[in-house]
């Protein structure tokens, strides 16, 4: 019986004894395993609970704490203003409660129209009044219209946002809230307002005093149920300490999105505070109130995924503990198996060793057994026969000194007693044997391994043949091989089935693919499904008729990338003209392919360009000769249909007017733009881009929508071309959406900022609900001269993209499952950001 069979037997006895002792001790680990994740689960969802209720107290205490500054300086305001028309005494004391409380970073009177006429900063710690040519108009800002509306003794108390300086926000962010309050005189009218800038940094430095590690799903909403703060999924690569600041910027993000489902919203808003489950999320909330704002709501977002922490501290903990239980009991259970099944094969080997010689005896192999000290105990007629010697010559003699030349002699030994020290069966060990006659043979051996019993030493058995002459076929081989394996190029050689039998390193580091990955496999895993099957079944035709085949490949290598390759394949063919297999010769020409095809890309570049170029040219030409000729034309019509009211005459109006229309495009698209761009409310420029065109939807029967966000920064541009592009966009939405299979054809407009550390942009986005534009035509549409319309010049599109890349930013167009088109304007936020934004940059899907 060999030892793969024992150690079977061996195996199969422990596992009827070990499955048992293991079974238990796992009981044992779950029912602990339970009981402490649960007391964990417990541990963490109050403690959650804890830190919430904290944080609504901070938010009361600070709301209360706004609420009696503001309408304090309401109240002084009133006083001092009855007592003196001048705003000096309101500055000096505006100027000292700066001093006495670092909590805002600006106080301000603001009058009736907007206009700043106090204005204490408070910025590091250094507090200085503004001038009067440093005051700005703020009757545009929503937290000033917002608190104009306010009646006598009511504050207003603004989200968390960033702060805007000169239709610029702030840099470094600068998270504020604005606290206003109106102010009356003494006949109970209205004057204007105090306006508190807090700092918002302030606030969140106390929540992290609170608990640090608590900010990572913390979301504060204010009562729009807007995210004002919201964890961020970067980790700061730098402590917070010293500089909490810094790091309240890195922990924090400030958006106008509402990150939280209005599902969510919905649940919460039904009771004042609680915990719930909700999409694999424990959800613990409550609501801060101030005594005359709205209220906030704190929202801690817990995932369940949190409690694999406690999973793996209860690994670190108790998991050595069992596996060491485990282990000693295991060791206990094998060694009592193992000396039982020790004595069973000590009494077999005995059977089997006189069995085994008998064996050795009659085989048509070489045979030799050598004990431990290297001495030749047994060896067969056929081994005798090979060497020249009679037994009585072998046994009894070393091997090393008897068999093996001189001069390897002491290598040999080496080898032989590293092989008997080991204790392991060999196969195909290759080893040289001198004959009687000086003649040297290559043998290969495989070994057989036989422990030692009683005072008889062990012995490994050596059972060999002599492969002299094969070796020396095998070293030719090897020459060859070493020829293809150098070769520059890709060589695969395949059985006449197909079936790879040997790829050189080329092709390896060609496809990708090792060499124990192909060896076996036909070679179409190569195929990249751009060739037809035409070919390939001409290529196997050609060489089974015994042809050579030359050609190209497009495949595909491991990674997925494409290639091409030029190769030739043969047939190798034996004496009687049969093929044997198939040898491939391949060579990349990958790159080769590249550069003739940006050839071709440039050549067709350089055509277009020159045509667009011949084109604007002449478009230019016929444009101003034809302008007068049609203006005649026009003014004769007109002239006549005055006169004499004729359908003839209003059809050739309109028709003279569609070429005005043409040539106007034709011209406004040939000649060069000059831009006189200014400082912009984009939302009131949208605004009138779509009044514009409201009648335009009216006669289409299209509905059109209009929504932004009130705190969106001007922008530099040109309004009149902006308002051009803005225009033909809206146009074309509402020509889309006229062919809506919907009850109610529909197209909203929209406006967004977004806001990232390397860029930061306006997002203008045009919406229909009316057929999807093809993928395909995304971007042909922006092609000159391309329409689909049966009126039209194809420039309309053209122009608008000239003229928003003109300000630096991009146009889109992007199909909306299941129905609807959207087109997406993209302008940077900063005149100083003076790199167009890339049109492939996906921002469409952060809106959609």
């Amino acid at each position: 019986m060999d030892i793969s069979t024992n150690r079977k037997k061996l195996y199969k006895d422990l596992t009827y004894w070990l499955i048992p002792c293991w079974l238990v001790i796992f009981i044992i680990m779950t029912i602990h395993y339970s009981l402490n994740i649960t007391k964990d689960k417990q541990y963490s969802l109050h403690n959650e609970q804890v830190i919430v209720e904290l944080i609504e107290k901070l938010l009361n205490d600070s709301f209360n704490s706004m609420t009696s500054d503001a309408l304090m300086l309401s109240y002084t305001a009133k006083q001092l203003t009855l007592n003196n028309d001048s705003y000096l005494p309101l500055t000096h004391y505006f100027a000292e409660l700066s001093k006495n409380d670092d909590n805002y970073e600006q106080i301000r009177f603001i009058d009736m129209q907007g206009y700043e006429r106090i204005r204490i900063n408070n910025i590091a710690n250094k507090i200085y009044t503004v001038d009067s040519q440093n005051l700005q108009n703020k009757s545009k800002r929503y937290y000033f219209q917002k608190t104009m509306q306010l009646s006598q003794g009511n504050v207003y108390i603004s989200p968390m946002d960033l702060n805007i300086e000169a239709g610029q926000i702030q840099q470094p962010l600068n998270p504020t809230i604005r606290i206003g309050v109106p102010v009356f005189n003494a006949q109970d009218e209205k004057i204007g307002a105090i306006i508190l800038n807090y700092k918002g940094r302030k606030l969140i430095n106390r929540l992290l005093h609170i608990s640090p590690n608590f900010i990572e799903h913390l979301y504060i909403l204010n009562a729009e149920g807007v995210a004002i703060i919201q964890p961020v999924k970067a980790v700061p690569s730098q402590p917070a300490a010293p500089n909490k600041l810094s790091a309240v910027t890195q922990e924090f993000q400030f958006n106008t999105s509402k990150e939280l489902s209005t599902e969510l919203l919905a649940l919460m808003s039904r009771q004042h505070q609680g915990q719930l489950l909700f999409q694999d999320n424990y959800i613990t909330f409550t609501q801060a109130f101030s005594n005359r704002s709205s209220s906030w709501t704190i929202v801690s977002v817990f995932p369940q995924q949190r409690f694999n922490l406690a999973r793996s501290a209860f690994t670190e903990q108790f998991m050595l503990l069992y596996i060491t239980l485990t282990l000693v009991i295991s060791f206990f259970v094998c060694l009592f198996r193992y000396h039982r099944q020790q004595t069973n094969i000590l009494r077999k080997q005995q059977a089997y060793d006189k069995q085994f010689r008998l064996t050795l005896e009659n085989i048509q192999y070489i045979a030799v057994s050598i004990n431990s000290d290297g001495i030749i105990t047994f060896c067969n007629d056929f081994f005798l026969n090979l060497v020249g010697y009679q037994k009585h010559q072998v046994i009894g003699k070393r091997w090393v000194d008897t068999f093996i030349p001189q001069k390897l002699q002491q290598q040999a030994a080496e080898a032989l007693k590293q092989a008997l020290v080991q204790e392991l069966d060999q196969t195909k060990v290759e080893t040289v044997v001198q004959t009687n006659s000086g003649e040297v043979v290559l043998v290969s051996w495989s070994s057989t391994y036989s422990q030692a019993h009683g005072k008889q030493l062990a012995t490994a058995t050596f059972i060999g043949e002599d492969i002299t002459e094969h070796k020396m076929e095998q070293d030719q081989l090897q020459r060859l091989s070493h020829a293809v394996e150098q070769s520059h190029n890709s060589v695969m050689i395949t059985e006449i089935s197909g079936e790879i039998i040997y790829v050189n390193p080329v092709f390896c580091e060609l496809t990708g693919y090792q060499k124990q990955e192909v060896i076996g496999i036909t070679p179409k895993f190569l195929q990249s499904g751009e060739m037809p099957e035409v070919g390939y079944d001409s290529l196997w035709q050609t060489i089974k008729r015994g042809d050579e085949w030359r050609g190209e490949f497009h495949n595909k290598k491991k990674n997925g990338d494409l290639f091409w390759e030029r190769a030739r394949i043969s047939p190798v063919k034996d004496s009687a003209g049969n093929a044997l297999y198939f040898v491939a010769v391949k060579q990349d020409i990958t790159k080769e392919k590249q550069l003739a095809r940006e050839m071709q890309e440039q050549e067709a570049l350089h055509a277009k360009q020159d045509k667009l170029a011949a084109v604007g040219k002449v478009v230019n030409m016929i444009a101003h000769d034809l302008r007068n000729p049609l203006s005649s034309i026009k003014m004769a019509l007109q002239i006549y249909a005055r006169k004499e009211q004729d359908e003839l005459f209003d059809i050739s109006l309109e028709q003279v007017r569609y070429m005005e229309a043409i040539l106007e495009d034709l011209l406004s698209y040939s000649r060069p733009e000059q831009f006189k761009p200014e400082w912009l409310d984009l939302n009131k420029l949208v605004e009138l881009a779509v009044n514009s065109q409201r009648r335009f939807a009216k006669e289409k029967d299209v509905a059109i929508e209009f929504s932004y966000p009130h705190n969106l920064p001007t922008v530099y541009a040109d309004p009149i071309k902006l308002r051009q592009a803005l225009q033909n966009l809206i146009v074309n939405a509402l020509q889309a959406a006229e062919t809506s299979e919907q009850a109610c054809p529909l197209v909203t407009v929209t406006t967004n900022i977004l806001l990232t550390d390397s860029n930061s942009m306006i997002l203008i986005d045009i919406t229909n609900n009316g057929k999807s534009i093809d993928p395909c035509m995304v971007s042909k549409v922006f092609e000159p001269f391309y329409t689909t319309k049966a009126k039209g010049t194809g420039l309309g599109l053209a122009i608008v993209q000239k003229i928003i890349e003109s300000h630096k930013g991009s146009v889109r167009l992007k199909p909306i499952n299941p129905v609807g088109t959207l087109a997406q304007i993209q302008l940077p936020l900063s005149i100083h950001n003076s790199e167009p934004i890339s049109p492939n940059k996906d921002v469409v899907n952060e809106y959609v």
